[in-house]
């Protein structure tokens, strides 16, 4: 009997433990003419927040060749992020490009939108990231 209570228990426990450390993950997409997005949000159970922006451009890399500089940034209701690439004369050898980020004691609401920013070279896109 004492076995069956033993077995019980750590069942339990495993449970419990994984329920205490259960984790959200939240992905938002979206695309423009010449860009496509992601925004992937992961939320733990004490509520941090690590975020994973990535921009990916759609044509050809050859096509970025000429491109000297490259900025991209999202923003909801409760964060925002953004990054800036000077390419300083050397063609991108990528075509996507990410940002992260974090917070703690921060929320994050699935069902908001997320506006995105892409400018390169004199050229902007923006577009609306949704689950």
């Amino acid at each position: 009997m004492k076995k069956i209570y033993g077995g019980f228990s750590i069942i339990f426990i495993t449970l419990l433990l994984i329920s205490c450390s259960e984790r959200n993950q939240y992905i938002l997409e979206g695309e423009s003419d010449h860009w496509e997005a992601k925004l992937k949000v992961t939320v733990k159970a004490n509520d941090a927040t690590s975020k994973d922006f990535i921009i990916n451009y759609k044509g050809e890399l050859n096509q970025l060749a000429d491109i000297s500089r490259l900025e991209y940034s999202y923003k909801s209701a409760a964060s925002s992020g953004k990054s800036e690439i000077n390419f300083n004369g050397k063609p991108p050898q990528r075509k996507s490009f990410t940002h992260h980020s974090g917070s703690s004691g921060s929320s994050f609401d699935s069902e908001q939108t997320v506006n995105v920013t892409v400018k390169w070279d004199g050229n902007e896109e923006k577009m609306k990231l949704k689950e």
